[in-house]
């Protein structure tokens, strides 16, 4: 809101965005704390600088503006039992154990597979370390070799948002009899330098394998594609200086149909229940994946892709980020038949550039029936359309290159993910339709020793719950198994009644 103050807040559990009136004082700031960390007023330490060294604090009235807490400040709570989840966009906090440090796919190369198959799919992504040393920043992160993550990108240019390519619009002009034609600039077509998810880590690896698995097994052979949603939470990427990892815990596959070389949703009723089943347990969609078959010349993605991932950054960007710049942390994930590896299908998680974003919302590329670039549509009669310099030359074709944002991808070696169980069939396979037999069969092979929570922890089984039984008590269950509690006596009799 105009006149806020957002302060980012940054803990040794992670950060958040903590927005207050202008007129707001410091005592309203740690009672805001308060609630966001667990930590006490009285307790609360904060400094302007990670190691504690510059101190803030002052009476309860002082206005935050005397202490030189103003909009877009960064302060850092250096209580060590802060319990603040490091996420960066809306979800509360869900439990997992850190993930230890392990190898990631390379930026200096064509993206390595992080999954290939049923059993390729549990071991790490990079195959190995990057060919390339990576250099460390000062606080001793890993710098990327090609991409900044968008903050540091911010920070080094002193928070200037209105010359990003998210800012700019490309507006058409028309010629006319009368007055003076305003031609339209040119715009370069520059790769861009930042980027707003660092890694994606498939935490439910079994998850990855059966959406794999079935196109694999049950497809492929016949051409046929498949897509799913894919939903998780946002964590701080401590590889990177104020880094973003989406973290994969669930895939939704909604019905759907192939239109050409790709699979595409249909129009999903459901799609309301899946997002507050997935709001229960902390997640959001964060991306999408989608598979097909192997490109031509070398390409990473395909004009069509490019086009059809900006239109998904487009709907799920937010203005959230504290400098109100709308921005997607959307992540798109390609499974393609690799090369390198026989032929078995790999991951390659992308996302593509805001300008690009910016050229589809504002309607400047065609749906050219070109395989290999993206095309700058044709002027209507007397319609001036910008120029668009590719390496120094006016060119309405543009190489997919320009466009793409690589996206490091893990599967890591410990952890703890959400769902404890990934054998509920999918919905809406036509080759394997649900039945409420399946319900029973789940049940007769999960042991009664676990606690009540983990026998339901499978992220199938709550929609299928929710869209046979009763949605509210798949989301109470939900809960649950967010929480790691068990679960009501009356639901467990419900459902116990059904798989009698």
């Amino acid at each position: 809101m105009p006149g806020d103050i957002a302060v980012r807040l940054a803990t040794a559990a992670g950060r958040s965005r903590v927005v207050l009136p202008a007129t707001a004082t410091f005592g309203d700031f740690q009672e805001e704390v308060k609630k966001r960390t667990g930590v006490e007023a009285l307790a609360q330490k904060f400094a302007f600088d990670p190691k504690g060294q510059k101190t803030v604090g002052g009476a309860l009235g002082t206005p935050l503006s005397q202490l030189g807490i103003v909009n877009g400040a960064q302060l850092h709570l250096v209580n060590q039992d802060a319990e603040i989840a490091a996420q960066i966009l809306t979800k509360q906090p869900v439990p997992v154990e850190p993930e230890q440090q392990i190898s990631k796919s390379g930026d200096t190369t064509a993206a390595q597979s992080s999954a290939a198959s049923s059993t390729a799919a549990s071991s790490s992504s990079g195959g190995g370390p990057p060919k390339t040393t990576q250099a460390t920043t000062g606080d001793g992160k890993k710098a990327d070799p090609k991409f900044e993550t968008f903050d540091s990108f911010l920070r080094n240019r002193r928070y200037d948002i209105a010359s990003l390519p998210g800012s700019q619009k490309y507006v058409s002009s028309r010629l006319t009899d009368k007055g003076m034609i305003k031609i339209p600039p040119s715009v370069s077509i520059k790769q861009q330098p930042y980027r707003h998810v660092d890694t994606l880590s498939v935490i439910n690896v079994p998850e990855m394998e059966h959406f794999i698995g079935y196109w694999q097994n049950e497809l492929l052979e016949n051409a046929m594609q498949r897509v799913g949603w894919m939903y998780g939470y946002y964590l701080e990427d401590n590889n990177y200086d104020e880094g973003c990892r989406a973290v994969l815990e669930g895939i939704y596959e909604p019905p759907q149909e192939v239109a050409g070389e790709m699979a595409v949703p249909k129009d999903d009723p459901n799609r309301v229940r899946v997002d507050k089943i997935a709001e229960a347990l902390g997640l959001e969609c964060i991306g999408w994946i989608f598979t097909t078959l192997p490109l031509e010349d070398g390409l990473f993605l395909s004009p069509t892709e490019v086009l059809r991932i900006a239109r998904l950054q487009n709907e799920y960007s937010t203005d959230i980020h504290f400098t109100r710049y709308s921005l997607s942390k959307f992540v798109s994930c390609a499974v393609r038949p690799d090369a390198s590896m026989n032929g078995l299908p790999s991951l390659f998680p992308y996302m593509v550039s805001e300008q690009v974003c910016a050229m589809v919302r504002d309607g400047i590329l065609s749906e050219s029936g070109d395989r290999t670039h993206c095309v700058v549509r044709d002027g209507e009669k007397g319609e001036l359309i910008s120029d668009f310099i590719v390496e120094g030359k006016a060119n309405k074709r543009i190489a997919t290159d320009f466009f793409i944002v690589r996206v490091n991808d893990t599967a890591p070696k410990k952890h703890q993910r959400m769902f404890t169980h990934a054998e509920f069939p999918r919905e809406n396979r036509h080759t394997h339709p649900q039945r409420r037999a399946d319900l029973k069969k789940y049940f007769r092979n999960i042991s009664n020793s676990e606690p009540s929570w983990s026998r339901f922890a499978d992220f199938h089984l709550l929609l299928y719950i929710a869209q046979e039984i009763d949605l509210d008590s798949a989301l109470t269950i939900c809960e649950c198994i967010r929480d790691r509690k068990e679960v009501p006596e009356g639901i467990l009799m419900i459902i116990n009644q059904l798989v009698q």
